[in-house]
């Protein structure tokens, strides 16, 4: 369950979870492309490519 401090990454397409805005450099470097999979590199995101 996350943490009451943590919110959706705000990147569209990721599923982390964050205390801040962004999950990585990538989502925030990345906020404003429209995207199905998401970069990030975190193992535990849904929507990471395959």
């Amino acid at each position: 369950m996350a943490d009451s401090k943590t919110k959706k990454c705000a990147h569209p397409s990721c599923t982390c979870q964050t205390e801040h805005k962004y999950c990585s450099t990538y989502c925030e470097e990345h906020a404003d492309t429209a995207e199905i999979t998401c970069r990030c590199g975190h193992a535990g995101c849904r929507a990471e490519a395959v």
